[in-house]
């Protein structure tokens, strides 16, 4: 799945198209809270799916069709149906942006890198590797970063349901603050997505999470 820069991104790029939120500092919060059960001592997969919506079959990770990737999409659409979710926070709005992401990733980009991995001999973590140095890049280029790391700062995390809790989404974020200043991640020779790749799904799936987003308001 993205990491913490390109759902940013994403979220930004929706913002600035719908102005959904107001309160921004929540907002990019939201945008970056589903992984915080990272955080969460005895992590396991599970905890993965729940905070993401994702209520199929398959464990974290396994989905391997556009058919899935649907199901998932129903899960998250009937979850947001339920009163208790009602009326959407500028932080739940970011959430929801977040999952949506996710699919959008998973269909457009995951299920296809496992058989190009194959075809390429390329080792299990290329796509981890792929997805990092593309945040990276994000982070080392997006003229917004400092703009949205301002909002962050002033956010506080909240808890959804009992998925997902307040430390864990305020120990995500003071991660995200130090973890691409720390590490520097050289890509394979070999890549399934290129920089501009990485922009045009940004884009293109801010663009389809917005009608997704005209449905649920």
């Amino acid at each position: 799945m993205p990491y913490a820069m390109t759902h940013l991104a994403i979220a930004k790029e929706i913002n600035d198209t719908i102005k959904i939120a107001t309160d921004l500092p929540q907002y990019f919060m939201g945008a970056i809270a589903p992984d915080s059960v990272h955080f969460r001592e005895n992590y396991h997969g599970e905890m993965k799916k729940q905070s993401h919506y994702n209520f199929g079959p398959k464990t974290w990770g396994s989905i391997t069709s556009v058919e899935e990737c649907e199901e998932w999409l129903d899960c998250l659409l009937r979850e947001l149906s339920t009163p208790r979710n009602r009326p959407y926070s500028d932080y739940y709005w970011g959430y929801i942006i977040h999952i949506l992401s996710d699919i959008c990733n998973t269909r457009e980009n995951f299920i296809y890198y496992r058989d190009w991995c194959i075809r390429e001999n390329m080792p299990e973590d290329a796509y981890f590797n792929e997805q990092k140095h593309l945040d990276s890049m994000i982070f080392n280029t997006a003229t917004w970063r400092d703009e949205v790391w301002m909002h962050l700062s002033q956010a506080r995390g909240e808890a959804v349901g009992d998925i997902i809790k307040v430390n864990e989404v305020e120990k995500y974020r003071d991660y995200v603050f130090t973890a691409y200043n720390c590490e520097t991640i050289v890509p394979y020779p070999k890549v399934y997505m290129t920089p501009d790749d990485n922009t045009k799904f940004i884009k293109n799936s801010a663009r389809e999470i917005i009608n997704v987003i005209n449905t649920c308001s």
